[in-house]
């Protein structure tokens, strides 16, 4: 078994771009359904991975991550920038989504979201359909 997967997924070095899939459960309904990492370390067939916003958790192996042609990510800035952070893929995916973590936040906003009364506008995330649908809105 071991030898048909090592035969099937090549090892990759560290450095390499990969891609991971967020399982359904741990994205919201407009996240992306992948998430890049960089390879940061190899332990007995084990991938530790560093994203934009820290080092997951888990170990992942060969057959979970998907390989990137080219080198989006690079692995220096990354670790300089996660400071050693650990993080779920959970959190993970809900940073790198435009709408945050699972559910949707809403403002409900009468005025042009101009300011930082405008709970999206307050924590960085622009507004949506679900906020305000026939309003002007200057935070789309």
């Amino acid at each position: 078994m071991t030898t048909q997967s090592n035969k099937k997924y090549q090892e990759l070095e560290v450095g390499t771009t990969v891609r991971i899939s967020v399982p359904d459960v741990d994205r919201a309904r407009g996240s992306p359904r992948n998430l890049l990492a960089v390879i940061a370390n190899v332990e007995n067939g084990f991938y530790k991975l560093c994203t934009e916003n820290g080092f997951l958790k888990h170990k992942y192996t060969r057959s979970q991550l998907v390989p990137c042609k080219e080198m989006l990510l690079d692995l220096k800035t990354l670790v300089e920038s996660s400071k050693e952070k650990a993080i779920t893929l959970r959190e993970a995916a809900g940073c790198s989504s435009l709408m945050g973590t699972q559910g949707y936040q809403r403002c409900h906003c009468k005025m042009k979201c101009k300011t930082n009364k405008c709970t999206c506008r307050l924590v960085g995330k622009l507004c949506n359909s679900k906020c305000h649908s026939s309003l002007s809105c200057e935070n789309k």
